[in-house]
């Protein structure tokens, strides 16, 4: 008798801590910025002055500030890596050192990834700012051809982050055109992607043709390696194609910039990092019984003071 009560108890205890295991493993991060009407961060809300609908139902949330350091960033930062780009990398490559003070902080953590033809990791995950810096010195100007597998590199990015802590802020900066070259992946789910794995993308992008003529002749490749400007014109002539950069960040709530000279990018990182250490981070755990796949979730400030708010947009809840 009193086994089987036993047994009883500890089962129930089994299932609970099984239920609570599951309700955190779902626990959705949402950092949100929240600007006033002149664009300046608003600073001192707190919980109750938040509401967030998913699917137009009102959930619990918690709401703390970033500089709190409840939430950690990762950050992979993306780099298009092509001959095409080759003015554009020498400004890149400068940046490396402005990355822990203003966008990871102490406790963060950054990548580094480049894209043309091919894939290539070239920093893991480290916290190191030496290391960092010296992973933008070591991003060299690959294909000749005019490459860029944007959305190949984001689902790279999408498996890296899967192996970091589930309770980071994961930020994907995209250093690129604006447009995808080449990737197999579809625009539509490398978007689905970035909302299953809670990543903001923040998007810098530049003209390759524009920005040639930005850039010091030692910067450029020589004429027969790929980099012509003539060639560059031709391309800017073509077709344009979707705005697959713009597109990610939009829906993941983080923003788009871009840029032509050096100071534009050193401006992009600046911006980047006070975006960051300006958010609040919200979070709540979807029901037990919520339906898999994509919700749309909206973020609201109550009041009459007109906000411009920018959120993540969707989460997926899985099988």
């Amino acid at each position: 008798m009193l086994r089987r009560r036993f047994l009883a108890i500890l089962s129930a205890s089994i299932a609970r801590a099984q239920q609570v295991i599951r309700s955190e493993s779902r626990l959705v991060i949402v950092p949100t910025v929240v600007l006033d009407e002149k664009g300046a961060y608003v600073a001192g809300l707190t919980t109750g002055d938040f509401q967030l609908l998913d699917e137009g139902t009102p959930r619990a949330v918690r709401v703390d500030a970033s500089d709190t350091g409840v939430a950690p960033i990762s950050l992979i930062v993306a780099i298009q890596s092509a001959q095409l780009s080759a003015a554009v990398l020498a400004k890149i490559r400068k940046i490396g050192a402005m990355i822990q003070p203003l966008i990871i902080g102490e406790h963060g953590e950054a990548a580094v990834i480049a894209f043309d033809e091919d894939l290539h990791i070239v920093q893991e995950f480290t916290s190191d700012p030496d290391a960092i810096a010296d992973a933008f010195a070591r991003v060299k100007s690959g294909s000749p051809e005019p490459s860029g597998r944007m959305l190949d590199g984001v689902e790279l990015a999408t498996k890296m982050f899967a192996e970091r802590e589930p309770n980071r802020r994961r930020v994907l900066l995209i250093v690129s055109e604006s447009r995808d070259r080449g990737s197999k992946l579809k625009l539509e789910r490398a978007v689905q992607l970035v909302q299953q794995g809670g990543i903001e993308v923040y998007a810098a992008t530049y003209s390759a043709y524009a920005t040639a003529f930005t850039a010091k002749s030692s910067d450029l490749p020589p004429p027969d390696a790929g980099g012509d400007p003539l060639a560059l014109i031709f391309e800017a002539t073509r077709n344009a194609k979707k705005k697959a950069a713009q597109l990610l960040a939009t829906e993941t709530g983080g923003t788009h910039f871009s840029f032509l000279k050096q100071r534009g990018l050193d401006s992009v990182i600046t911006q980047t990092g006070a975006d960051l250490h300006s958010q609040y981070v919200l979070s709540f755990t979807p029901p037990a019984d919520a339906v898999p796949g994509l919700h749309r979730i909206e973020v609201r400030v109550r009041g009459d003071a007109k906000y411009q708010i920018r959120a993540r947009r969707a989460y997926w809840v899985g099988d």
